[in-house]
């Protein structure tokens, strides 16, 4: 990751922070669907990050988020779990021939069906564990899942539409 990049990057992390903590944070859709997009730079991170950086990246951003929604490490924990699971995730979606000289994790490059296949499975890891954790109860399981597959579909909507304006970049 060049300098520019990693600049870039920065920003994107800052600025999806911001979002998430001024605007989005009493967003829902029937108190089912929850907009996270301060995942977004994880997910988007070059494939060759090293897990320890990104778990690193993860927990803090994860951490500010806690304080911020008063969750007690129940966004730090998902967000690390999503880190942990983007390597075995990227061996389960490689294909064949592998991913030639790809270093970043976008539409343009990675077309529809691993795109999107990659954004479900590392944000069903992220809500489904987060919204577990935060019922806390055996007898929520099903609403915790529901909460986390609407927080999912609603987020592949939403960072599908985020990669619609990078398509020609």
């Amino acid at each position: 990751m060049g300098n520019s990049s990693t600049f870039r990057w920065i920003l994107t992390v800052v600025f999806t922070l911001l979002i998430q903590v001024l605007f989005l944070r009493d967003l829902t859709i029937a108190y089912f669907a929850f907009c996270f997009l301060y995942v977004w730079p994880l997910l988007k991170a070059p494939i060759d990050t090293p897990v320890a950086y990104l778990m690193l990246g993860a927990f803090v951003l994860g951490w500010i988020v806690d304080v911020f929604y008063n969750t007690h490490g129940m966004h730090a924990f998902a967000t690390v779990l999503m880190a942990s699971l983007r390597s075995p995730i990227f061996r389960l979606l490689t294909p064949a021939n592998g991913y030639d000289e790809r270093s970043h994790v976008s539409l343009q490059e990675m077309r529809p069906l691993w795109f999107f296949s990659y954004l479900f499975l590392m944000l069903f890891s992220h809500h489904g564990v987060l919204f577990l954790l935060e019922a806390s109860d055996f007898n929520l399981v099903g609403i915790s899942l529901l909460r986390g597959l609407s927080s999912c579909l609603l987020g592949i909507l939403v960072f599908g539409i985020l990669e619609l304006f990078n398509l020609n970049k």
